[in-house]
């Protein structure tokens, strides 16, 4: 799919994302999305406001994808009906953009599978979504673990994708609102394989310890990149603490920032630096990448300089460690 849409977008940009807006909407309605991340699917694609409204729910978010305390009203908006009853719009001020019809289209008939499934009062909230809700009480996590015949003394693992894959699930799915974005989580036994292009793969623990599964799964896939597309949480040790305090104490970090302006400056930079904070030598590094040591060398002092540590030391190959981890929480959207 990918591959044909790469083509696509070389012979005709527009077809190209009719096709991709296609795709999402397949990709959320196979991973069980509920109706707030279709609708907020719907306004992260438009890029304006959109809205649900049926006998037993209302709901609305901004052209940033939060939610609203209003839940609006189709009124004259461009909209579609939903099979059994209800409407699903967008608030397109002025002439319509090209996919807009596309998006209703297909945002319809997500929700129309949605409440055939579950129905509208139920299409807000998966037994998935509850089990990995760390503001949920107990006695809430619980009765969602007994609905998906989850066993007490059996360890299982939450798997993070892209919301956008399109692989099948295995076990008990849903896709769920992130800081992140959409990101679809499935829980799998401890033991299965994990076949996945790029995941996160949580701890292993018991049903009633599933969040910090969820936890650990999500920074994990936060942290993925082209050098390492599947991470396990079991692997990551500190750094899931780091991925706690990030978003409070990351901005103000004058290593995150200096690495910011480099890639600003070069984005095709980052395989080289994943490489250097990976390797244990320029010779390494060059070995690696391909290239002769020189010119890993020479590139390596120009990145020292730009970036105020040196990055041929082991304490600077630590710093840009960290500072690449600290750039992917910051950066990393699935949306």
């Amino acid at each position: 799919m990918q591959e044909l849409a790469g083509r696509l977008k070389a012979l005709d940009p527009e077809a190209s994302e009719t096709l991709r807006v296609i795709s999402y909407f397949d990709a959320l309605t196979a991973g069980h999305a509920n109706a707030e991340v279709l609708v907020r699917g719907a306004s992260m694609l438009a890029g304006c406001p959109a809205g649900v409204a049926s006998p037993s729910l209302s709901l609305r978010v901004d052209e940033r994808g939060r939610r609203s305390a209003d839940p609006g009203s189709p009124a004259s908006w461009p909209a579609r009906s939903l099979t059994g009853g209800g409407t699903v719009w967008i608030e397109r001020d002025g002439g319509a953009h090209a996919n807009d019809d596309m998006i209703l289209e297909r945002v319809a008939l997500a929700l129309s599978i949605l409440f055939e499934r579950t129905g509208p009062a139920e299409a807000l909230r998966n037994p998935v979504e509850t089990l990995l809700d760390p503001t949920e009480t107990v006695e809430h996590r619980q009765a969602a673990a007994q609905s998906l015949h989850l066993v007490t003394t059996t360890r299982y693992r939450v798997i993070t994708q892209p919301a956008s894959t399109t692989t099948t699930a295995a076990g008990p799915a849903a896709v769920m609102t992130t800081v992140a974005g959409a990101v679809r989580a499935e829980i799998v036994l401890s033991t299965d394989a994990v076949a996945a292009e790029r995941a996160g793969i949580g701890i292993a623990a018991s049903p009633a310890d599933l969040v910090r599964s969820w936890l650990s799964a999500l920074t994990a896939l936060r942290l993925t990149s082209d050098h390492e597309p599947v991470l396990y949480g079991e692997d990551l040790g500190s750094l899931l603490l780091l991925a706690e305090i990030s978003p409070a104490g990351a901005p103000d970090n004058c290593d995150l920032q200096s690495l910011g302006v480099v890639i600003r400056e070069t984005p095709r930079i980052l395989p080289m630096l994943d490489t250097l904070a990976a390797s244990e030598s320029l010779r390494a590094a060059a070995a690696t990448l391909g290239f002769h040591h020189s010119t890993v060398q020479s590139r390596a002092e120009e990145l020292s300089a730009k970036l105020g540590f040196d990055v041929r030391t082991s304490r600077g190959r630590t710093r840009l460690s960290v500072a690449l981890a600290l750039h992917r929480l910051e950066t990393t959207h699935f949306d």
